[in-house]
């Protein structure tokens, strides 16, 4: 009775267990029929599908047409415009009763007026506005007892308006709004630039975390393989009577307690790949096909970093970081904006006062056609007509141009904090990223080492429980920490190449270009085959 087997409680029952444990661990698994054919993932197509599909990009080059949109807008204040207009009226008045009737007979007077003009006005940047006019005017007069009067006059304007406080310059007047809106078009291609290396950094660090799990879902079913293949072996004994079945339990447990951690690992690597194929764009369908990753994770020990960075190093990455990244030039840009705009609803507060005068000539001609007075002869003047006034104009409260002022310098003062904190944010961010690199390098170090023996460790455990000197408690612990050991591993690697992503996005390394792509700064270059090391920041060095 002593080689009994203990009846084992109701939530240990090892059958249906792993039944139940390996159906879940399939349908985390599970891919539509031909996904195992599909040809593994490369870092670069993953990196192009997210460029060219993810919604966040789209958004922004969306933003980038508005802002060119309303860049045109702005440039339509000066725009030529241009007038034109035709008329005729025929007015017909009774005489009284008490009038005599004339010996005409005509008990009515009858006005024929027609005529028409044209002219064309432009506002210039520097705030006045210039304009020319031509108007035609005749009048055809009927009275009774009178002669018929048919006189007509021919007129050409030439006129300018010019601002002398509210509107006056280009860089307060009519050319801030464009101004203005030009900058903030150059802010909105930067900020694409932007959202392309946040885009990138979210791709690589997806990739590479769903390799790590996938890595991590071999250890755990290489675990459970070692695992029923020591049950099996165990069983053999026991049913030929040289085990006792009580070693049984302890094998049964440790191999359900193996299958539920490989059902939890194929479930942590299914959340891996939707995680990918949602910043790839990818829809449900297609993201359940996803391919796995054909790159295995990079080796952070190749681009190791010193384990105390000069002072001088970080102050050159810091200073780079700072002329490099595009969210500082998003913030740089949007702030001169903010400034055109702030001087120009300052300049609104002042008074209109305005300046015109202009010059013109006249013709006048008597008789001919209604319409008739570009070809008819006439009288012309011998000098021109000029004139000159003052236009004074301001709403004694003033309260729209100075709510106007305020509202544009509490926005001024909102980037002024944002780009200091911006600028704390970079020096923080590349000092963090580089300590997590290298405590993640040197963490690794040593469980690379700590591995290898753990390695040994099993085989000589196992050698060890064949000849009587250790347990199957002794192999399974000493097992456990050998799987435990590469768990670690694997993180360890995939937290150095997330550490390693987020110094090159720190650093604003992650495209190339930077200050010398200013001319089209939403356009960029990548090369996935460097994103896996130090790349510039490797390049040249600063002297230590």
């Amino acid at each position: 009775m002593a080689d009994a087997m203990p009846t084992p409680p109701p939530a240990a029952s090892a059958a249906p267990a792993r039944r139940l444990l390996a159906a879940l661990a399939l349908a985390c698994a599970a891919v539509p029929a031909g996904g195992a054919q599909a040809a593994p993932l490369q870092l670069a197509d993953a990196l192009a599908q997210a460029l060219a599909r993810h919604p966040g990009i789209a958004v922004q080059r969306s933003e980038i047409d508005a802002a060119a949109a309303r860049l045109q807008q702005a440039r339509g204040r000066f725009d030529w415009l241009s007038a034109a207009g035709v008329h005729h009226e025929r007015t017909v008045r009774p005489l009284g009763d008490s009038a005599l009737v004339p010996p005409d007979g005509l008990t009515q007077s009858r006005l024929i007026a027609t005529g028409y003009q044209a002219e064309v006005s432009r506002l210039l940047a520097q705030g006045a506005r210039v304009g020319a006019g031509l108007a035609a005017t005749g009048n055809d007069n009927l009275a009774p007892g009178a002669a018929r009067v048919q006189q007509k006059l021919l007129e050409l304007r030439l006129d300018v308006t010019q601002p002398l406080l509210r509107g006056r310059g280009s860089a307060a007047g009519a050319a801030a709004a464009e101004e203005a809106a030009r900058l903030e078009l150059v802010a909105s291609r930067y900020a694409l630039r932007e959202r392309a290396a946040q885009t990138i950094y979210s791709v690589l660090t997806a990739y590479w975390t769903y390799r790590a799990r996938l890595e991590l879902e071999q250890v755990a079913a290489s675990s459970a393989q070692r695992s029923t293949a020591l049950l099996a072996s165990i069983q053999q004994l026991v049913d030929a009577g040289e085990r006792p079945r009580a070693d049984m339990v302890l094998l049964r447990a440790d191999a359900a307690d193996k299958e539920a951690a490989l059902a939890a690992a194929a479930l942590s690597r299914s959340e891996a790949r939707d995680a990918l194929g949602r910043l790839l764009g990818a829809d449900a369908a297609a993201i359940a096909a996803l391919a796995e990753p054909a790159e295995a994770l990079p080796d952070p020990l190749q681009h190791t970093l010193p384990e105390a960075l000069p002072a001088p190093r970080l102050a050159a990455w810091r200073s780079a970081a700072r002329a490099r990244r595009p969210d500082v030039q998003v913030l740089a840009w949007q702030r001169e904006a903010a400034l055109r705009q702030l001087a120009a609803a300052r300049n609104a507060q002042l008074p209109q006062l305005d300046l015109q005068a202009g010059l013109g000539y006249a013709k006048v001609m008597e008789g001919g056609r209604h319409y008739g007075f570009l070809d008819q002869g006439g009288r012309v003047q011998s000098g021109p007509s000029v004139y000159a006034r003052l236009n004074w104009e301001f709403p004694l409260q003033n309260n729209s141009a100075r709510g106007a002022a305020a509202e544009r310098a509490a926005q001024l003062a909102q980037l002024d904090i944002r780009q200091r904190d911006l600028d704390t944010a970079v020096a923080t961010e590349i000092d963090g990223a580089a300590r997590a690199l290298q405590a993640s390098q040197a963490q690794l170090r040593s469980a690379r080492e700590g591995l290898a023996w753990y390695e040994l460790a099993v085989s000589q455990e196992i050698t060890k429980q064949k000849n009587g000197i250790a347990t199957l408690i002794d192999v399974i612990n000493v097992e456990s920490r050998y799987v435990s050991a590469r768990v670690t591993a694997l993180q360890l690697q995939l937290a150095c190449a997330e550490a390693l992503a987020r110094l090159r996005l720190a650093t604003g390394t992650l495209l190339a270009g930077g200050p010398s792509a200013a001319a089209e700064p939403d356009r960029y270059s990548l090369d996935p085959a460097a994103l896996a090391g130090l790349g510039p920041l490797a390049l040249a060095p600063p002297p230590d």
